[in-house]
């Protein structure tokens, strides 16, 4: 713990009492005067600074120009108030607990000790009188502020703060697992069924804290997976799986109980796969859980939860990473009166989110807007959606013929699997409807081909197909802790294989460190690449006369098409991924780039 002796003592006024830090002069000039950093090298890191969204003194830092303690005393002559450094901090989890933890991340302040009546913080940024209200209001003490560097901040808050979560979950655990040692045997199994609808019971609270730890990471996915020696928990965060935390194997069972209890499936089936649904209310937020369990051997199974976030969330086009011109493109597109638009790509791709976003913009009271969904993902008013159901015998093809007699504008399918899907696709489009569905290929000019593989004629593909997008999802580099580098000639000779002079020029790339705020991956978040292929004359000529793929994408290219890789490009150069995020979504042979 931070005593108030510790901080050093001074005869300048303090902020968060009677005066607020007054700034005598830019950082850079104080640097500068003091002698530690040369002007050249404050020009080079203000451009980095501007173009990563980084501070000036950690890109300084970064570059070995300076040390953090050299720019704990800028910042205490800038602000005119004491620096204390963060770096061998015994912080007290009780002074911590009085400030919530998304308001010490967003306002970069920590609480170190108490003086008097006052809280004692230290601010990467003390110039905000509100954050001093705001301290008062959630605490019930005046601040007392001092200066710290944001590289101590993110390393403090990392170390310190965010093993919140982990201590609660190994806290649990070790509960759990105590409970579980000193049950007998003959007596384990009946007791924990009764337990897993007991809301106060440690394994229960433990598997809300888990859902509630993935909701707040931002998961898309939790992962609950037996090894034969434990019992691992992974989340997908922004595409990728990350290790969480490890369960002993001896709970794994009631955990995974626990789970069917609250997806209201059959807790004594291990040997089938189960899909079960949680409801669940988080800091006022309804989220949808899509439960899956599956046998994976010797009576084990695995469990993954599909988090599903609320319609609130759905984006505009240009959040998604459309360009200015594909939007006009997509425009043109839910505008048409009848057709079928495609979005196709893996799974994970964003798809989904792509047609939810179409059906957002055209909802309105002058249209009947029908959806069949295999599940419904998100809810959204003023939308007809159904769920298909195998056991009943609606599937895809049967509720687009239902949906038929039902007076529709628009109609979504979910996926179009098999060809009574896609047959009853083409014929709703050329009776009248506005189409939308995915389909799984990896290319707009692909699609093409796929449909004609499930069996349509390419006739009517023409005739009916209005346009194709395609899409990715890269991971975004986190801009707090990105850094630039010049590329190598390797790198230059993927990313313009067709363009000799591009590669001979100077080129900087971006790669993320990693730190607090994107849990040390470097990334955090994810920006669409997108291809959106039009249905011109040319195209619909080359469909009906059977052509290749690759011919039909070099008449949509001259037709004004963006490929993937280029879109992909675009966004490295721009700064916005990583070289290896890149070639991770795109491949090594990026082809027909910039």
């Amino acid at each position: 713990m931070v005593t108030p002796s510790q901080i050093p003592s001074t005869n300048q006024s303090i902020a968060g009492g009677d005066t607020a830090p007054r700034t005598q002069k830019r950082l850079g000039e104080i640097l500068v005067e003091s002698g530690w950093v040369k002007e050249t090298d404050i020009i080079e890191a203000l451009v980095e600074a501007k173009q990563t969204g980084q501070y000036l003194g950690a890109v300084l830092i970064r570059r070995e120009k300076l040390t953090k303690e050299q720019l704990g005393k800028a910042l205490a002559k800038q602000f005119n108030i004491q620096y204390v450094s963060l770096a061998n901090l015994e912080a007290d989890q009780v002074l911590i607990k009085l400030l919530p933890e998304e308001f010490m991340r967003e306002n970069q302040v920590f609480p170190i000790a108490k003086e008097g009546g006052r809280l004692v913080v230290a601010m990467v940024d003390p110039r905000n009188r509100r954050i001093y209200d705001e301290i008062t209001f959630i605490t019930g003490m005046r601040p007392q502020v001092v200066v710290t560097t944001s590289i101590e901040f993110q390393e403090a808050f990392s170390k310190i703060v965010q093993q919140r979560t982990s201590t609660n979950i190994l806290e649990g655990i070790s509960e759990v697992a105590t409970q579980t040692q000193e049950t007998k045997e003959d007596q384990l199994r009946q007791q924990q069924i009764s337990e897993m609808f007991d809301t106060s019971n440690p394994l229960v609270k433990l598997v809300n804290s888990i859902i509630e730890e993935g909701i707040e990471k931002n998961a898309s996915d939790i992962h609950i997976e037996a090894r034969d020696k434990t019992c691992l928990i992974r989340f997908r965060i922004d595409g990728i799986l990350q290790s969480i935390i490890e369960i002993p194997p001896n709970m794994e069972s009631s955990f995974i109980t626990r789970i069917k209890v609250m997806a209201r499936m059959d807790i004594a089936e291990h040997r089938r796969p189960q899909d079960g649904r949680i409801g669940l209310t988080y800091k006022g937020t309804e989220y949808n859980l899509r439960v899956n369990t599956l046998p994976v051997g010797e009576g084990k199974e695995k469990v993954v939860i599909r988090i599903l976030r609320p319609s609130k969330n759905i984006s505009d086009f240009a959040d998604l990473g459309f360009t200015t011109t594909d939007i006009k493109k997509i425009e043109t597109l839910y505008k048409s009166p009848y057709g079928i638009v495609l979005v196709c790509g893996p799974t994970g791709s964003g798809k989904t989110t792509t047609l939810y976003t179409i059906l957002h913009k055209i909802n309105d009271e002058y249209r009947n807007i029908s959806t069949v969904e295999d599940p419904i993902e998100l809810r959204i008013e003023g939308l007809n959606q159904s769920q298909v159901n195998h056991k009943a015998e609606f599937t895809f093809a049967s509720a687009l013929r239902a949906l038929l007699r039902q007076d529709p504008d628009v109609i979504m399918v979910g996926e179009i699997r098999d060809f009574e899907t896609l047959e009853s696709a083409i014929h709703a489009s050329l009776t009248g409807h506005l189409v939308f569905s995915t389909i799984h290929a990896n290319t707009t000019a692909a699609t093409v081909t796929r449909l004609t593989e499930m069996g349509a004629d390419p006739n009517m593909i023409g005739s009916a197909l209005l346009g194709v997008i395609a899409q990715r999802l890269a991971r975004t580099l986190c801009s707090e802790c990105k850094e630039g580098y010049e590329a190598s000639e390797e790198e230059k000779a993927i990313i313009f294989p067709t363009n000799p002079e591009k590669q001979k020029q100077p080129l900087t790339l971006y790669k993320g460190v990693g730190c607090f705020n994107c849990n040390n991956s470097g990334y955090r978040g994810r920006v669409g690449l997108y291809e959106v292929m039009m249905m011109d004359r040319k195209i619909r000529q080359l469909i009906s006369g059977h052509k290749l793929d690759l011919e039909i994408e070099d008449a949509a290219v001259e037709g004004g098409m963006k490929t993937l890789n280029t879109s992909g490009v675009e966004v490295l150069v721009n700064g916005k991924t990583s070289f290896d995020e890149l070639v991770r979504v795109l491949g090594a042979n990026l082809g027909k780039t910039m």
